[in-house]
């Protein structure tokens, strides 16, 4: 199984059926608005290789990424924080599954054989130290 498609939900809005919802809300200590990943596992698209953040919402997005239109500290204040994932190939291992990791510590990271990326979803609002972490096929 493959994650084939990623979305942010906001507040109790449902989850699609056949998606997974990562139940930790991405602004976590810092207020904002509720929100949180959810993921596809073996829908009809590809499977996604790399998620990127970009850290400002004029920032162009790569060839062949799909920009998320939501900022991951919305009502929160601090940076604007948008995902962008890719199905290309050339860009990483086909991702298995996600999750977020949420700590006080800004050095967290965990348990192998997860990986974190290292942009700190909560940048600049306060709260938690927001990470999303994923498991690759190697």
């Amino acid at each position: 199984m493959a994650v084939t498609a990623l979305t942010v939900l906001e507040g109790d809005q449902p989850t699609p059926e056949g998606w997974v919802k990562i139940n930790k809300d991405l602004n976590a200590g810092a207020g904002g608005a509720y929100l949180y990943f959810a993921y596809e596992l073996s829908g009809s698209h590809l499977p996604l290789t790399n998620i990127i953040f970009l850290l400002d919402p004029s920032q162009e997005v790569p060839p062949t990424y799909i920009k998320i239109p939501l900022d991951l500290n919305k009502g929160a204040g601090g940076k604007y924080i948008y995902a962008a994932y890719t199905r290309d190939p050339d860009a990483g291992s086909p991702i298995q599954s996600l999750d977020v990791l949420l700590s006080d510590d800004s050095g967290a990271e965990p348990q192998k054989p997860w990986q974190r990326y290292d942009t700190d979803l909560n940048m600049g609002a306060g709260g938690k130290y927001v990470y999303l972490n994923h498991l690759s096929v190697s």
